[in-house]
């Protein structure tokens, strides 16, 4: 292609190229593709000099204005070329495509020219949960002693399924700082569920730092550091402390693409993630940890487009985020002894969050997670390696009532199966209240 824009170049004099737009247009194009969009802007331009109309130009020199830096000449440009109706579908969805990227661009840039933002959210919710205690859904347990052959005996009753009501809260804050072009991401989040009895009422707390490299760009790095401590009823369940590196890239094959495939590309990035996660129990020490593994995902982005009311286009806030990602990785034991030693861990979860109706938001998460133990669980439950799958499928919806204020519902179901039924759970929730949020 470097030899085509070279001789291009020394054609661009010659009498017949010289009121040629389709040929301007085509250099345009080359030195593009090539990507040196500075040198791309005036043949581009001068083929829209000679043709006016011609849209491929027009589509090529917008993206040229945006790479050098002129977002709002491009976004000018393209605003007035999509109120055409002659436009072919695929250049109005490569326009919208466009100008959606634009706007993204222009929210980035805000923050990165700005100080600490931060938004802060508290929930107060009121529900009910068929588990509160988080036991096994079977009402007996059969044990195997050496030479006495298997024994099934009744399950205490304090150690089996608590249904009743709870009251749960949540405090969340946000904080965002950039540096150059890249962007910082601090989170903290404290979460609290009361019970009628304390056994059953928990603490969750976490803290959490993200690097993200050039959130405006195709492709990034993405470092995150976190840090959380679980309590359940007086005791200190949990410390777990993480650390993942991830890459973005753009979806390959994105750009030159129209039509459905296109427009399901666009906004659209793949990722690879390495993981190390340190887990710390303590009141069982025996069971501390750290997992190390591998993730690849699918992470997108979507916004439709709304006639805004100078007859231009804008984003609304009809924007969609979904995401399908797959773990694979290796927990192993800090202490011999562990029961089941260091197992296997496979996990695939899908999410989508997006517009309820007129003013709403509602998203949707399905997890299922798959866990082999290395080597057998106890010798009282059969002298097995313990298989478990985990699945869970979450729902929650939110609706403004006022300024800052939305009603907010969510609701879980759980599941977990197992060859040792002591590890079988089910679990349902549902939860109901109020979300007050602040930005500032």
């Amino acid at each position: 292609m470097q030899k085509l824009a070279e001789t291009q170049h020394a054609a661009a004099a010659e009498k017949g190229c010289l009121e040629d737009a389709a040929f301007h247009a085509w250099r345009g194009a080359t030195l593009l593709a090539l990507g040196r969009s500075a040198e791309a802007i005036e043949p581009l331009e001068r083929a829209l000099l000679h043709d006016p109309d011609l849209p491929g130009a027009q589509l090529d020199l917008a993206q040229a204005l945006a790479a050098e830096g002129d977002a709002a000449s491009a976004r000018s440009f393209l605003t007035a070329m999509r109120q055409r109706g002659d436009l072919p579908l695929p250049i109005g969805s490569a326009i919208d495509r466009q100008l959606e990227s634009l706007s993204l661009a222009a929210r980035v840039a805000g923050v990165l020219t700005a100080g600490w933002q931060s938004r802060w959210q508290f929930s107060a919710l009121a529900g009910r949960d068929s588990n509160l205690n988080n036991a096994p859904s079977t009402s007996e347990i059969t044990l195997t002693f050496p030479g006495q052959g298997n024994v099934t005996l009744p399950l205490d009753v304090a150690s089996q399924a608590r249904r009743g009501n709870a009251m749960l809260g949540v405090l969340q804050w946000q904080g965002l700082r950039a540096r150059d072009d890249a962007l910082w991401v601090l989170q903290a989040e404290l979460r609290r569920r009361q019970t009628a009895e304390s056994a059953t009422t928990y603490q969750q707390s976490d803290i959490a730092a993200t690097w993200l490299q050039a959130p405006a760009a195709p492709r990034q790095w993405v470092a995150r550091l976190a840090t959380g401590h679980l309590e359940y009823g007086a005791a200190s369940l949990l410390h777990a402390t993480r650390a993942t590196l991830q890459h973005q890239w753009e979806a390959r094959g994105r750009n030159g693409l129209g039509g459905l495939l296109a427009d399901q590309l666009a906004g659209c990035r793949p990722a690879g993630t390495l993981e190390l996660e340190h887990r710390r129990y303590p009141s069982t020490p025996g069971l501390d940890g750290v997992y190390q593994g591998l993730g690849l995902g699918w992470l997108c982005r979507r916004s439709s487009l709304a006639s805004a009311g100078n007859g231009g286009a804008d984003l609304t806030a009809n924007t969609a985020f979904y995401s399908v990602q797959a773990r694979l990785g290796r927990d192993r034991p800090l202490r011999e002894g562990r029961p089941g030693g260091a197992y296997r861990r496979a996990e695939l979860r899908a999410q989508w969050e997006g517009p309820l109706l007129a003013k709403g938001r509602i998203g949707v998460q399905w997890s299922s997670t798959r866990q082999i133990d290395g080597q057998p669980y106890s010798v009282l439950l059969g002298n097995v390696a313990r298989h478990t799958s985990r699945h869970v499928f979450q729902l929650e919806a939110s609706w403004p009532v006022a300024p800052r204020l939305a009603v907010v519902g969510n609701a879980e179901v759980a599941r977990q199966s197992s060859n040792l039924p002591v590890f079988e759970t089910r679990q349902r929730g549902v939860y109901l209240g109020l979300r007050w949020e602040l930005m500032q």
